[in-house]
C-alpha cells in the first residue's frame, strides 16, 4: 500500500506545478463534492450537517473511493449551513431540522437588512452590522460553536487531509463588499438600490472592504493554509451592466486579491456564472497569485487563451453532465477540456460542485479520463 505522506508530496508537486504553469506529467484532479460525498458514501446527510467531523470524515472516505484525486478544491469548514448564512446572511434550513433526512439544505433568502444599514455599515463598520444580521438568521450558540470549532479544529482538518495523501488547495474564504450586501438586502432589493441609491451603497462597499480582506488573512492563519477560496456568484458579468459592473465589483477583487496576494495568500477565484465578457480584466490581478476555478458557464476556452500566461484553470465538469450524462458524455468532455486547456495549467474538477443526485460511474469517469 501507498505511503500516503509519500503519495502527498508526489501530488503537491503536480499541483504546485500546475498552479505556477509549469508542465506537468498530467493535470491534477481536484474533489468539489460537498452534498455529493455523503450521498456517495452512504451517510445521513442530517449527520454530515450536524457534525462537522462527519463532514470531515465523509468528504475523506468519499476521495478515497473515487481514487487517483490529488487534491480537494476547499477543506470542510465546520457546519455547512453555518457557513452558508455566514456566506448569505440568509436562514438555512437543514436536512433533520426544518426538511426531511434526505433532503439537501435550502437557503431562505429574505431581506435581512433595511436600507439605512448603508449608513449604519459606514457609520459603525461591518463587523457590527454583521453581528446583528447574524444574530436574525442563526441561533448564537450555534454561531459560537462553529467558531469555537474553526479555532481549534481548522489546522488539524487541514492536516488531517495531507495524511491522507491528498493536497488541500484552499481553506476558508471571503468575498467582496457587494457579494454580502446582496444577501443581506436580498437580490431584488439589493439590485434596485444600485439604481436608486448608488452613493450610499457604494460608500458601504467602500467601508466594508478592509474587513473582507481581514477575514481571508484570518481563515489562511486558522488553518495554516495560505490559500483561500474567493466567491463570486452575482457580482458575475452575465449579472450586470459594464457600467455598474466597473464601478461596484471588479475595482473590490483587483483590491481584495492583490492585498491578499501581497500578504502571500493565494486566492482560489470560484466564479459562478457567466464571466466571459469581462475575462480579459483578469489581467489586472497579480500574475500567478490566483487559480480561476469556473462552473461551466464561462467559457473556459476564451479564458484559456487570454489569461493562460497568468493564472491557472480549474474546472469544469458541469454539473448538468455529471447528473443527467453518462460515462462517455462525461471522458469526451474531460478529454476535450484536457486537450484545449491542459495540461499545462489546468487543474481538472467539477463545475462548482458535484451535484447531490450525480451518478457515481459518471465521477469515476471524470476522474479516469483525467488521469489518462
Amino acid at each position: 500500500m501507498s505511503d500516503p505522506r509519500a503519495l502527498y508530496r508526489e501530488r503537491l508537486e503536480r499541483v504546485e506545478r500546475a498552479v505556477a504553469l509549469e508542465p506537468v506529467d498530467r493535470p491534477p484532479v481536484i474533489f468539489m463534492g460537498t452534498a455529493f460525498a455523503p450521498r456517495f458514501t452512504g451517510r445521513s446527510l442530517a449527520e454530515f450537517c450536524a457534525d462537522p467531523e462527519a463532514r470531515v470524515e465523509a468528504t475523506l472516505e468519499a476521495m478515497e473511493r473515487l481514487g487517483g484525486l490529488d487534491g480537494i478544491n476547499a477543506v470542510p469548514s465546520g457546519r455547512i449551513g453555518v457557513s452558508l448564512a455566514e456566506l448569505w446572511l440568509s436562514r438555512v434550513e437543514l436536512p433533520g431540522r426544518e426538511l426531511s433526512e434526505g433532503t439537501v439544505w435550502q437557503v431562505r433568502e429574505a431581506e435581512m437588512m433595511a436600507v439605512d444599514g448603508y449608513d449604519a455599515i459606514v457609520a459603525e463598520g461591518w463587523p457590527a452590522v454583521r453581528e446583528r444580521l447574524l444574530a436574525r438568521v442563526l441561533d448564537p450558540g450555534e454561531l459560537e460553536a462553529q467558531r469555537a470549532w474553526q479555532r481549534e479544529r481548522q489546522a488539524a482538518t487541514v492536516e488531517r487531509f495531507r495524511d491522507r495523501g491528498f493536497v488541500p488547495v484552499s481553506c476558508g474564504g471571503t468575498t467582496i463588499p457587494f457579494e454580502c450586501l446582496c444577501g443581506a438586502r436580498s437580490l431584488p432589493e439589493f439590485f434596485r438600490d444600485l439604481r436608486r441609491r448608488p452613493e450610499r451603497v457604494k460608500a458601504a462597499l467602500d467601508a466594508m472592504l478592509p474587513t473582507l480582506v481581514e477575514a481571508g488573512l484570518e481563515d489562511a492563519r486558522l488553518s495554516g493554509l495560505p490559500s483561500v477560496w474567493v466567491g463570486g456568484w452575482r457580482s458575475a458579468s452575465g449579472f450586470l451592466s459594464p457600467k455598474l459592473w466597473d464601478e461596484l465589483v471588479w475595482p473590490y477583487f483587483v483590491r481584495l486579491v492583490s492585498e491578499l496576494a501581497s500578504a502571500g495568500v493565494r486566492c482560489v477565484l470560484h466564479f459562478d456564472q457567466d464571466w466571459t465578457r469581462d475575462l480579459a480584466r483578469l489581467r489586472e490581478l497579480p500574475a500567478r497569485s490566483c487559480i480561476l476555478n469556473l462552473d461551466g458557464m464561462t467559457d473556459i476556452r476564451r479564458a484559456k487563451e487570454l489569461l493562460g500566461d497568468r493564472m491557472a484553470l480549474m474546472g469544469d465538469v458541469p454539473a448538468s453532465l455529471l447528473a443527467l450524462g453518462d460515462p462517455d458524455g462525461v471522458r469526451r468532455y474531460v478529454r476535450e477540456l484536457v486537450r484545449d486547456c491542459g495540461p499545462t495549467g489546468l487543474l481538472v474538477c467539477a463545475g462548482c460542485d458535484i451535484p447531490i443526485d450525480a451518478k457515481p460511474e459518471n465521477v469515476e469517469a471524470l476522474v479516469e479520463a483525467a488521469v489518462g
